[in-house]
């Protein structure tokens, strides 16, 4: 291979997740090329205060944290770990640690559960929902709060541990207009913001294939939809959001002039559904960063006060 090629492959990683720049020195007297590579540094997902952790990457790929003694607090101090992916858990073990060393408390605020979709034992899977919940037991923090729970599952499984629900801080029962209605995908919804005192409420009802779990029919099973209502569909967690879109579409059907839906963790493949196109049904999306914060017309960011969850719930 020519030196062209090789500098070629090497610049195709210039700016990219590990390579910043490349210098080369030609080695004297040889046909020899070494590539100088500086290793880019950059941020992880965890904040400490308020203040990001910065990380940077050794040559294997290794994490390397940099040293963060004046973040740490002498009282209580709150981590917060929105999951990217899994080096930010070996970074969460190392911060932890760290601040451990310094003899100093530590609660941890979770933006989003990681693997809550393994949240059982399944036949050919691990149930690697309980694997990371020990994790984090393990490292024994002096509370964990969890920012709307996939599943319930994470609650009963970890130690010391409180969940929010920060769509009913966004949606207060006692502000909604009259001609603002609630909609609950289905019983388990309703079930999970039961505490909110929603009035007049619809919830509908799926029907499931049994074999392959497919969604053959949905219908409002209880209450109905007021003429020209603006309805607001409340849930946890939007994938690609298919669901969604059927659900706005029988809820315009029934009356309604306008349908939101609010969810407190969105996943990118919304765009590649067709919750956002033009013509679906669903007006609008309100959610956090906990899982992305990619901008598009009809996404709108909700704010999510850590400082005050954490203040409330450990103190």
């Amino acid at each position: 291979m020519n030196l062209a090629k090789i500098k070629k492959i090497l610049q195709n990683y210039v700016n990219g997740d590990i390579i910043q720049n490349v210098v080369y020195i030609k080695m004297p007297k040889s046909n020899f090329l070494v590539a100088q590579l500086n290793i880019k540094g950059g941020t992880s997902m965890l904040k400490l205060n308020g203040k990001q952790i910065v990380t940077e990457r050794f040559p294997n790929n290794e994490t390397k944290v940099k040293d963060f003694e004046e973040y740490i607090e002498r009282k209580e101090n709150i981590l917060e770990l929105k999951y990217f992916n899994d080096e930010d858990l070996i970074t969460l073990m190392f911060v932890k640690k760290r601040i451990d060393e310094a003899y100093a408390r530590c609660a941890l605020f979770v933006w989003y559960m990681p693997y809550s979709r393994m949240d059982r034992k399944i036949d050919g899977d691990l149930f690697t929902l309980k694997y990371i919940c020990d994790f984090i037991n393990w490292l024994r923090f002096t509370k964990v709060v969890i920012m709307e729970p996939h599943s319930v599952r994470t609650v009963q499984m970890l130690d010391r541990v409180r969940d929010i629900y920060p769509v009913t801080d966004w949606i207060k029962a006692e502000e909604l207009p009259e001609n603002v209605q609630i909609v609950f995908q289905d019983k388990a919804a309703a079930r999970r913001y039961a505490h909110s005192k929603y009035k007049d409420v619809c919830i509908m009802e799926k029907r499931r294939d049994p074999i392959t779990g497919k969604i053959e029919d949905m219908h409002i099973k209880e209450g109905k939809v007021l003429p020209g209502a603006k309805c607001i569909i409340i849930d946890d967690l939007c994938s690609q959001g298919g669901t969604f879109a059927w659900a706005g579409s029988i809820l315009k059907d029934a009356g309604a002039a306008e349908v939101v839906l609010v969810v407190s963790h969105c996943e990118e493949t919304i765009f590649k559904g067709t919750l956002l196109k033009e013509n679906s049904p669903i007006d609008m999306v309100y959610t956090s960063t906990s899982i992305m914060d990619k901008e598009h017309p009809k996404i709108k960011y909700m704010d999510v006060d850590v400082a005050s969850y954490m203040k409330k719930h450990i103190l």
